[in-house]
């Protein structure tokens, strides 16, 4: 409800209703709408952390070591990138995106857990990648406008999905699919590192 309505447009009555719990008891439970629409959004979050923490925790590890080789880096932001793509690519509700989208535009406190929990980390990873391919401080606006843009292709996967389906006339992403759309994209990361 919240991704089609908006944060402000869904009362806590038709929450109560939609989910055939008493408005008491979502009272109790979440303490109110604003607790809800916490939940909401570490509930997402959570799916997607899952998915990206082991690489992400391999690649933190890897950047202790200062002597990683240019092709060393690259090949450590692609360990990091395809899980990211693929949680992106996979069929998750079209609620999720909504509740996501209508979060930013109304700059609601769901935002500030969608940036702790995933975007901030694999903004901040992806800049730290960058910046070491680039022999540049991670926290330059070009590195990190640069760590944006890449992270930014793989999360308009999750957002154009159904016009990206609609688009090639595919049925999902999967398999030699989902290859393909990782090549491509990792093409174009590649071609932005190379100067």
């Amino acid at each position: 409800m919240f991704g089609s309505f908006g944060y402000a447009g869904t009362s806590t009555r038709a929450i109560a209703r939609r989910a055939a719990v008493s408005l008491p008891a979502l009272q109790y439970y979440f303490g109110g709408k604003a607790g809800l629409h916490r939940a909401c959004a570490e509930y997402i979050t959570a799916d997607v952390s899952a998915r990206l923490g082991p690489a992400i925790s391999q690649a933190r590890q890897a950047l202790s070591d200062p002597s990683l080789s240019h092709g060393q880096l690259t090949e450590l932001l692609r360990t990091v990138l395809e899980p990211f793509l693929e949680a992106m690519a996979t069929e998750r509700p079209q609620s999720w995106v909504l509740f996501f989208t209508r979060a930013q535009s109304e700059r609601s406190p769901a935002i500030d857990t969608l940036f702790e929990r995933v975007a901030g980390g694999m903004i901040a990873l992806t800049a730290q990648i960058v910046g070491r391919v680039l022999r540049q401080a991670p926290d330059r606006p070009e590195v990190l406008i640069r760590a944006l843009t890449i992270v930014g292709q793989a999360a308009m996967v999750r957002r154009a999905r159904p016009m990206l389906l609609r688009a090639l006339g595919w049925g999902n992403i999967e398999g030699k699919r989902l290859k393909l759309l990782k090549d491509v994209l990792w093409a174009h990361v590649e071609a932005s590192l190379r100067n």
